[in-house]
């Protein structure tokens, strides 16, 4: 009964729309309060904090603070003129100019919606004055800007190996293969579609032009490598590279770009702080409602039913990547991957699914989530950028949602897409 009423309790306050760290935290206490359990009640507060009070949960703000300091310059203008260097001399090049520039961006901001906004907001009228349909690019906009969890540094990947006690430094390298099979599908998409309705202009290609480009980018390219090589080098840990990716892109900012002064720090600091908060309180709330979870022995119920059920990993790997995509279409990332990690990976471990691709399956299936309503994080966001409705925005996505399923389906029967690289290296 108490934990009917725990569950009533937690989806009410969703549909409600409270906040999903407020609806698990008041819906653990109610279920503290309906089993008498008063002792865990007192140590609430205690708990709450010990959650997020985790060395390696330190990477996320780090890198939230790293991907600010270089939004805050002038990185995303860089990075497209680099990128327009070097497949802009395409037919319809500007939509291969966008997916590679969210790409490279994805690989300095670690994040979905900063990359939609920051390259959008250069793209979007550039492409009104190429003649685009506003509404395709800002689809593309909107499926290439999550690539910004996949590739390094990802702060999904770094909550997912938080929460599960699985290999940061492996699963960042698992992000690169999904990141670049979705940015080369979108690459061919765009160009099939511009070819077929007769967008933009072949311009010329020059050597000399990508080279100078390139090296204006070196910097700003420079902030994953410095991440995932001190982590494969052994010379930094997770969270140490996360520190020095934030102190490294300070520097960039304040005396190489010069975009950025001394007075700008507190307001980019505060905003880092905010978007950690929500984090970090969402982790916090998370360990209530594990707790519950686990003394009513959820996981282990759920992961006997599947195996009495299930029996192939393939079959698994399916229910599992439908489960986690209308997650992802209802919830962000981050409290996603901390409410069903530990649900279902206990499983997968049964199945005998290394843990490192299974977080980069589900961190891959939250990315197609950030394109698809309700939620769909980086559709409004490219929807605003682009000054496109809703209404026309989506049927120009939905072709594009069935082409990254089609994606997801290749990952999930292609394990080593994800796992080449992190074999190779680790």
């Amino acid at each position: 009964m108490e934990l009917f009423l725990f569950a009533v309790a937690f989806f009410g306050m969703l549909f409600l729309n409270v906040p999903i760290a407020m609806s698990m935290g008041l819906s653990s206490v109610f279920y503290l309060f309906m089993t008498g359990d008063f002792f865990m009640m007192s140590i609430t507060a205690p708990r709450f904090f010990a959650g997020m009070n985790s060395f390696s949960m330190l990477a996320i703000p780090l890198f939230i603070l790293s991907g600010d300091l270089l939004c805050s310059g002038k990185a995303s203008k860089l990075l497209i003129d680099m990128a327009n260097s070097m497949v802009g001399h395409f037919k319809g090049g500007l939509s291969s100019v966008t997916t590679v520039a969210c790409m490279f961006f994805g690989a300095v901001s670690g994040s979905g919606a900063a990359t939609a906004s920051a390259i959008g907001s250069v793209v979007a009228p550039e492409a009104e004055r190429s003649g685009y349909d506003k509404s395709f690019i800002a689809a593309i906009i909107a499926a290439a800007g999550p690539l910004g969890i996949l590739i390094p540094p990802s702060i999904p990947m770094v909550v997912y190996g938080a929460a599960t006690d699985t290999s940061i430094g492996e699963l960042l390298l698992a992000g690169i293969g999904p990141g670049v099979l979705f940015g080369l599908m979108l690459i061919f998409y765009g160009r099939w579609v511009s070819s077929k309705n007769g967008y933009g202009e072949i311009a010329s290609f020059e050597w000399g032009r990508v080279i100078n480009t390139s090296k204006k980018a070196f910097w700003a390219l420079l902030t994953p490598v410095i991440i995932v090589g001190g982590i494969y080098s052994g010379y930094f840990t997770p969270t140490e590279a996360a520190a020095v990716a934030a102190v490294y892109s300070m520097i960039v900012g304040l005396f190489i770009y010069r975009t950025l002064g001394f007075r700008d720090l507190p307001a980019i600091f505060l905003k880092s702080a905010v978007s950690s908060a929500v984090i970090m309180f969402v982790v916090g709330g998370v360990v209530l409602f594990g707790w519950v979870l686990t003394r009513e022995q959820i996981p282990q119920t759920l992961t006997t039913m599947i195996l009495a059920n299930v029996t192939s990993p393939i079959m698994f790997l399916l229910i599992a990547d439908m489960v986690i995509l209308v997650a992802g279409m209802l919830m962000d990332p981050s409290p996603a991957i901390i409410l069903f990690a530990p649900l279902l990976l206990p499983a997968a471990t049964a199945f005998n699914i290394d843990p490192v691709f299974f977080g980069a399956l589900m961190v891959t299936n939250l990315a197609i989530g950030l394109t698809t309503p309700p939620v769909a994080l980086t559709l409004y966001v490219a929807s605003r950028v682009c000054e496109v409705s809703m209404y026309r925005l989506i049927k120009h996505i939905f072709p594009v949602v069935v082409l990254l399923i089609l994606g997801l389906l290749i990952l999930t029967f292609f394990p080593q897409i994800a796992m080449f690289i992190p074999n190779l290296l680790m």
